[in-house]
């Protein structure tokens, strides 16, 4: 439901066509949709999509275009979501898990310069980088609810 919002963010999606495209040939309710939205407004925040009484929803959000690099780890993700590979997430936190082990036991250096004056305003780089790992979390969410759904 997140790709169709941002890949159709410039119009309103009725509940019908987001049923039609995100689960084609599946029965669902209309409360699904009400679910997704649910969750996406809790990730994203309320004002990421808008309700058109009696239209439907729109994103509203404003979007970056991604470097080649991320597209690379969406569509990983998106085909580790199709094939509902749910231990290499596991095994990826347990190497997370390990490198943080590693780097406690050796002493750490921070090259940057003590400053006491007030933080930096971030960059649209770091922005970018924020959004795309929101949009990776998102991701991942959305592929354990799949592997979930297939696995029941």
């Amino acid at each position: 439901m997140l790709k169709f919002f941002i890949l159709n963010n410039d119009r309103i999606l009725s509940k019908a066509e987001l049923l039609e495209t995100v689960w084609p040939d599946k029965t669902v309710s209309e409360q699904v949709v009400f679910q997704n939205i649910s969750h996406l407004r809790a990730i994203f925040g309320n004002d990421a999509i808008k309700t058109f009484s009696k239209r439907g929803y729109q994103w509203q959000l404003e979007l970056t275009e991604i470097t080649e690099q991320a597209e690379e780890v969406a569509a990983a993700l998106e085909s580790q979501a199709a094939t509902s590979k749910a231990p290499a997430v596991e095994e990826s936190k347990a190497e997370g898990e390990s490198k943080n082990n590693e780097s406690s036991d050796s002493p750490q250096q921070n090259d940057s310069p003590a400053s006491d004056s007030s933080p930096e305003q971030p960059t649209q780089e770091s922005k970018s980088t924020t959004w795309l790992g929101i949009l990776g979390a998102a991701a991942l969410v959305v592929a354990t609810a799949i592997w979930m759904a297939v696995k029941s």
